[in-house]
C-alpha cells in the first residue's frame, strides 16, 4: 500500500489585482494564501507519508515568477525531499516557461518536447510509474495524450499519467490542450491527475481521470472547500481517494431569499446575521439579497456601496477576519402584493413578444452602442428593467425615482 498526492493550479505569486482596494492587512493575506495552501499540502503529504507528489499544471501564475515565489515553492520542496517524497510537475499554460533550472534532486519537471516516465519504487519492487508531459507555449493546443499512452503501456505498478488539458471542451476555460474523454477512459493509465479547471471533478473512475481543483480559491467564483487529493492505492492496485481542503482563506456568495420579515433596516441587518456561516479561516463573502421583500423599493434605490456600509460593520462583528466583497440587490415587492403578481404576467408575456433588434431601430439606436454587454448582462438589464416597470405599474414609485 501506497499515498500520493495529486494537486494542480496553485497559481502561486497571483497579485489578485482585483483585490487591491482591499484593506492592506487583508489584500497581503490574500496573496500569501497560494504559498500557505501549497505549504499544507506539503505538510499533508509528510504527515501521510506519501511516497510522491503529482503537480499537474499551472504552479505558478507566471512563466517569470518573482523570487519569493520561486523561493517559497523550492523551501516546500526541500521538505518533501528530506522526507524522501518525490514530485512530478507538469508545466501548464500559465508556468510553461518558469523554473527550468534549480530544482531540487526529488523533482522532476517534465519536457514539453517529449513525454517522460519514472518508476516508483518501494520495498525493493517498482510500484507505480507517472508519466507527464508539459506545455510547451502559453496557448499550448496539442493533444497530449497520445504521447502518453505508449509510455504507460510499457510501463510497471500503478500508472499515474499527469498533465494540464481541457477535457472534452469544458465550458469558461480555454481548451489548451485539449482531448477527448475517451482517450483517457480507453488509455492504460490508472490514475490520471489533471490539471487546468479550477473546480473539482472526477470525470471516469474506471480508470480514475480527476480534477484536482485549484489549492486555493481565487474570488467569489471559486467557492467551497479547495486543495487536492489524497490517493491511497491497496497492495491489489485499487485507489481511494480523499479530498483535501488547505486553502486558507475563503470565498462564498450567501444567499438570502427569505426576506418577508425584513421591514425594516433593524430586522434585515439580524437576518444576516443570522444566516451567517461559522468559519474560523478568513472570509471573503457576497451578499445577495433575493425574492419578495417589504423592503425591495429603498434596496433597489440605493448604490451597492451604501448598502456594503450597511452590512460590513455586522459581518465584521460576527466574524472578525471576514470581509465584504459586494451586495447584490436581486429582490421583488412583497409576493403577498397581489396587483403585482397579475402585472408581473402581463409584463412578462410582453417582454418575451419584444424583438430587441426592432426595438433599437425604434429607438433610432445602433446596435453597436451596446456591443460592450455579454449576454448575461444584458439578460440582467432586461431583468432590472422588468421589475422596475413592476414597481412603476404596481405603484411603488420610490423604485424608479
Amino acid at each position: 500500500m501506497f499515498r500520493f498526492i495529486h494537486c494542480a493550479d496553485l497559481h502561486l505569486g497571483s497579485p489578485f489585482a482585483a483585490w487591491r482596494k482591499l484593506r492592506p492587512e487583508t489584500a497581503r493575506e490574500l496573496a500569501l494564501a497560494p504559498f500557505a495552501a501549497f505549504d499544507r499540502l506539503a505538510d499533508t503529504a509528510i504527515e501521510n507519508k506519501a511516497l510522491f507528489m503529482v503537480l499537474a499544471g499551472d504552479v505558478f501564475d507566471s512563466s517569470a515568477p518573482t523570487l519569493y515565489a520561486e523561493g517559497r515553492f523550492l523551501a516546500a520542496l526541500e521538505r518533501l525531499n528530506a522526507a524522501g517524497i518525490r514530485v512530478f510537475w507538469a508545466p501548464g499554460n500559465h508556468d510553461c516557461g518558469a523554473m527550468r533550472e534549480g530544482l531540487p534532486a526529488n523533482t522532476v519537471r517534465f519536457s514539453s518536447e517529449r513525454a517522460e516516465c519514472f518508476p516508483i519504487e518501494a520495498g525493493g519492487r517498482v510500484v507505480a510509474s507517472v508519466a507527464g508531459i508539459g506545455h510547451g507555449a502559453p496557448d499550448e493546443r496539442r493533444d497530449l495524450v497520445p504521447q502518453l499512452i505508449p509510455l504507460l503501456a510499457a510501463a510497471a505498478g500503478f500508472r499515474v499519467g499527469v498533465l494540464h488539458a481541457n477535457i472534452d471542451g469544458v465550458p469558461g476555460y480555454e481548451p489548451y490542450a485539449p482531448a477527448p474523454l475517451a482517450e483517457l477512459e480507453n488509455g492504460p493509465a490508472d490514475y490520471w491527475a489533471l490539471g487546468h479547471i479550477h473546480k473539482r471533478r472526477v470525470l471516469c473512475e474506471k480508470p480514475f481521470a480527476v480534477y484536482s481543483g485549484s489549492a486555493q480559491g481565487r474570488s467569489v467564483n471559486e467557492p467551497g472547500a479547495r486543495g487536492g487529493v489524497l490517493v491511497e492505492v491497496d497492495d491489489a492496485g485499487s485507489a481511494t481517494l480523499r479530498m483535501l481542503d488547505v486553502q486558507p482563506f475563503r470565498f462564498e456568495t450567501l444567499t438570502l431569499d427569505r426576506l418577508a420579515e425584513a421591514t425594516d433596516t433593524a430586522a434585515l441587518t439580524r437576518l444576516f446575521a443570522a444566516a451567517l456561516p461559522a468559519c474560523k479561516e478568513p472570509l471573503c463573502l457576497r451578499l445577495v439579497l433575493k425574492g419578495g421583500c417589504p423592503l425591495n423599493a429603498r434596496l433597489r434605490a440605493v448604490g451597492g456601496a451604501e448598502l456594503e456600509e450597511l452590512f460590513a460593520p455586522v459581518l465584521r462583528s460576527r466574524l472578525p477576519r471576514a470581509l465584504l466583497e459586494s451586495v447584490v440587490v436581486d429582490t421583488t415587492a412583497p409576493p403577498s402584493a397581489s396587483r403585482r403578481e397579475g402585472l408581473a404576467a402581463e409584463v412578462a408575456a410582453v417582454r418575451g413578444e419584444v424583438d430587441p433588434g426592432a426595438l433599437l431601430a425604434a429607438m433610432s439606436l445602433k446596435g453597436s452602442e451596446f456591443s460592450g454587454f455579454g449576454a448575461e448582462e444584458l439578460a440582467e438589464i432586461g431583468r432590472e428593467a422588468e421589475e422596475l416597470l413592476l414597481d412603476y405599474l404596481a405603484g411603488d414609485l420610490e423604485a424608479v425615482k
